[in-house]
């Protein structure tokens, strides 16, 4: 009975000694690929990030090569006060933030804003982005980012004045539009129809007190 339950990939004790080490190599891969390009790591990893061979022959996944989910709870732990001292001063030294931040979150959205930018331009015969992100868009890295409902969150935020100077200037100078083709047109055409309706509406009362016709009532004698 051992040896077929072995053969089907029964694990005896699913916490090994080991395993808390393998994971923390595990990291240490996924920071070396995040830093490789010299930019600093966030200290963060996705709670969805997987690492490449955690699925079975089976194809099941396996738990304990979710890299994301043991971050979190390698959290969970610290802030319960669990984590023993030498595992924290471990993560502590590759660069793991115990509690995240939106500015490394906005930071990592922006990577991503460039690399679409980038690729856009490319792909454009003129080598010009035209200032816009497809609001279902996501990236195709590990995990994909959801680029397209981002951009439209920083729009919102601009527009409501939440959004911080610098970040409104990385966004300009990288391109964005503020508004969509179709909300720029209804922001445009919006003033002018109520200018022109109040315009009509004072020249009517004048026009009443005077004793005159109404424009309409003029154009309408004269056809006749």
């Amino acid at each position: 009975r051992e040896v077929r339950l072995v053969s089907t990939g029964l694990k005896w004790s699913v916490l090994t000694t080991n395993s808390w080490r393998d994971m923390l190599r595990e990291l240490q891969i996924y920071v070396t690929e995040q830093t490789k390009d010299g930019r600093p790591w966030d200290g963060n990893v996705p709670t969805n990030y997987k690492i490449k061979s955690n699925t079975t022959a089976e194809g099941v996944d396996d738990e304990e090569k979710n890299l994301g989910r043991w971050i979190n709870r390698q959290r969970s732990l610290f802030q319960a006060g669990k984590l023993k001292k030498e595992r924290q001063l471990d993560l502590e030294r590759i660069g793991l933030k115990w509690s995240v931040l939106l500015t490394t979150s906005w930071t990592t959205m922006y990577d991503g804003l460039c690399a679409f930018v980038e690729a856009r331009r490319k792909q454009s015969p003129s080598g010009v982005w035209d200032g816009d992100v497809p609001p279902n868009y996501k990236t195709n890295t590990n995990p994909p980012l959801s680029l397209g409902r981002w951009v439209h969150r920083q729009r919102s935020a601009q527009a409501k004045g939440q959004l911080k100077d610098d970040q409104v200037q990385k966004l300009e100078m990288l391109g964005l539009k503020w508004f969509e083709e179709g909300e720029e047109l209804a922001q445009e055409s919006t003033p002018m129809s109520v200018t022109s309706s109040s315009t009509f509406l004072h020249q009517s009362v004048g026009n009443q007190l005077n004793g005159a016709a109404e424009p309409d009532a003029v154009t309408s004698t004269s056809e006749c």
